[in-house]
């Protein structure tokens, strides 16, 4: 079995289970949790890293709704500031289980996504109250990072794609503190219509817009009103829990002298 990822053009190689389970070490190391699964650190023999996000357990095959609906979202997407869907697996494999007291051979649906690796992990990590360590620079070379990769998924390509859980968990950091938008588990196609109405909960408290806490309505603007948080937790930093405290003008204020900031570095390209 050849211990690589073979890419055809830009269409993502499908990758059997056994090898999803040698790469990842039968799963050792752990990176983190999404909306449908957990993410696996994976190394080939060449040394070349992946995250391998396994779903939870799901019945059927390649149809499955939730597997087959992060897969097409994320299949044909290029950019620098989207994190990348390299490999897939979608298999029903032979495992061992017990039925009526006996012990029986049954098919198990093993599926999972392979991204690219994104070595400084999620963004939440660098604007927390134990790290301070984010210069200026790096604050707007990751707004504008996230921005431009929002633009592409609502404006640049044929179906625009609403994210609705764009959170700094979600955003994250390569060795050059490039953002990649990651994690489209719940993320939705758009079409011309302007709004959609929702009981389901979505997203993450904290980032949701007065519209979907008030009315549970989804609309072009959810992943914006997201942005705006993130963008103001990327300016304060460890002051972002002291800001909600303030009053109106006090934290305007407070914004407004950050952003003095950020627009100062926006004439420089990094």
């Amino acid at each position: 079995m050849e211990n690589t990822a073979q890419r055809s053009g830009n269409e993502p190689s499908e990758l059997p289970y056994e090898l999803i389970k040698l790469i990842t070490k039968d799963f050792s190391e752990e990176l983190g949790r999404g909306t449908f699964g957990i993410v696996y650190k994976g190394v080939y023999a060449d040394g070349a890293e992946i995250a391998v996000k396994v779903l939870r357990n799901i019945s059927g095959g390649l149809d499955d709704v939730e597997f087959q609906k992060e897969f097409d979202n994320l299949r044909g997407l290029k950019h620098p500031n989207i994190v990348e869907l390299v490999a897939f697996c979608n298999e029903i494999v032979e495992e061992p289980a017990e039925f009526q007291g006996q012990q029986i051979t049954a098919g198990r649906v093993r599926t999972a996504l392979c991204f690219e690796y994104v070595h400084n992990g999620g963004l939440n990590k660098f604007i927390s109250d134990q790290y301070t360590g984010l210069g200026w620079p790096e604050r707007y070379k990751i707004i504008r990072g996230v921005c431009e990769g929002l633009a592409y998924l609502r404006l640049e390509i044929e179906n625009p794609i609403m994210h609705l859980d764009l959170k700094p968990e979600n955003i994250l950091l390569n060795k050059n503190m490039e953002a990649k938008i990651a994690d489209f588990g719940i993320s939705k196609l758009f079409g011309e219509e302007n709004t959609k109405k929702t009981m389901s909960v979505i997203g993450t408290m904290g980032y949701w817009p007065p519209e979907y806490i008030k009315h549970q309505i989804i609309s072009k603007e959810f992943d914006i009103f997201s942005l705006g948080v993130i963008i103001v937790k990327i300016m304060v930093g460890q002051n972002y829990n002291s800001i909600v405290e303030m009053t109106a003008r006090k934290s305007i204020k407070l914004v407004r002298i950050t952003s003095s900031y950020v627009s100062f570095l926006s004439q420089y390209r990094y």
